[in-house]
């Protein structure tokens, strides 16, 4: 029962991308400099699940994280650069995506507001996109056009704080950012301060702290991504430093901490490293992925629909090293791993019973992968 109201609650995310012709094409978003990549285009058979060989859809440089538009042919992406870069440091850049051809045109370009630019995504309605910048600890948001251009900054947020972890947590580290299902809400996870900070949108497009102000991780946490549960009522945080998801009940007038796990196996040793990079729910079932960079895994979790708790139950090699972002086909039949250490982006097949994954020989090479986006699926 429990796996068909997840369905249910899930299937109107994804309707666009299910009607995808096969193959279905996806992104790529690389730590590449233009005069070796940029951002990548490849496609995947939904039937079989190999991948083509990758091509060039833009020559440009860190473009890391990528999103896009929920209605046009648009792509965001950041250029994660500091000041000295000669096309003026980070910044969040608009792309035209040619319908046939899948190449990418820059079309605007604006100024991240910040440094390290390393995370964008799109509103549902088109109107806004919104920036977290690592190594300055903010965050932007900008009106975009109709045609999907983007505009001039609304709000520019700095954050302010620190953590335990004298390393990693001297300062504010904006690492994410995702509009609630209202889109009336801004959320954005601070690895150096230990908060996922929520604020309202105004209706100017600037930000007003909430109430409350943030979700608060355990000290040290370190939240990096942070993902809601198709039904919206849970919000799960993903600590990089720690190794953990802290869950919460969220709705538009309370938020309050649930409970935080680990990870990792049992019985891993405290000194051994973590790095979580990425946490997201399988499209029909009730489970959750998360990519653990330490020690090159995709760990797999049940997650109870009605008390919004997650269980680890099981891990599985990347297919490669340093498993930074994984993204699930719309229809959930197939996971992708862009393994950034071993420039390789890998291919599982997902068991539609139970979610779990296994290993294929499907393979592609791509410079220093970091994001995967597919063609009719805007979700964050």
């Amino acid at each position: 029962m429990r796996t068909l109201v997840f369905c249910v609650m899930s299937c109107l995310a994804f309707q666009t991308a299910a009607m995808a012709d096969d193959p279905l094409r996806f992104y790529i978003g690389t730590a590449a400099n233009a005069d070796v990549g940029g951002i990548f285009m490849s496609s995947i058979s939904l039937d079989s699940g190999t991948l083509a060989e990758p091509k060039l859809a833009a020559a440009t440089d860190r473009s890391t994280f990528i999103a896009l538009h929920p209605t046009e042919q648009v792509l965001y992406s950041v250029a994660e650069l500091n000041s000295s870069d000669r096309r003026g440091g980070a910044g969040i850049i608009a792309w035209k995506i040619d319908p046939v051809s899948g190449s990418l045109s820059e079309i605007s370009r604006q100024p991240a507001g910040g440094q390290g630019a390393c995370f964008v995504t799109a509103r549902g309605d088109g109107r806004y996109a919104a920036v977290a910048n690592y190594g300055s600890g903010s965050i932007s948001m900008y009106p975009l056009q109709k045609d999907g251009r983007v505009d001039a900054p609304s709000a520019n947020i700095q954050h302010e704080g620190g953590g335990p972890d004298s390393g990693r947590q001297s300062a504010p580290h904006a690492h994410s950012v995702r509009f609630d299902a209202s889109g009336n809400r801004l959320l954005a996870a601070d690895l150096g301060t230990d908060d996922i900070f929520i604020y309202d949108i105004q209706a100017d497009g600037s930000l007003k702290s909430s109430s409350p102000p943030s979700l608060v991780m355990p000290p040290g946490s370190g939240p990096r991504h942070f993902v809601f549960s198709p039904d919206n009522r849970f919000l799960l945080g993903l600590g990089e430093l720690s190794g953990t998801i802290s869950t919460f009940s969220f709705s538009p007038v309370q938020a309050s901490p649930l409970r935080t796990i680990s990870t990792m196996a049992e019985g891993t040793p405290d000194e051994a490293p973590r790095w979580c990079a990425e946490i997201l729910f399988h499209p029909k079932l009730p489970v959750v992925y998360c990519s653990n960079r330490g020690p090159n895994e995709i760990a797999i979790f049940d997650f109870d629909v009605a008390k919004g708790d997650v269980t680890r139950r099981s891990s599985i090699a990347c297919g490669g090293t340093t498993p930074r972002n994984v993204r699930l086909t719309p229809d959930g039949r197939f996971l992708l791993v862009a393994n950034q250490g071993s420039n390789n982006v890998a291919v599982f097949v997902v068991d539609q019973a139970n979610g779990e994954l296994k290993a294929t020989e499907h393979s592609i090479s791509v410079p220093s992968p970091m994001c995967i986006k597919f063609v009719g699926d805007p979700s964050p």
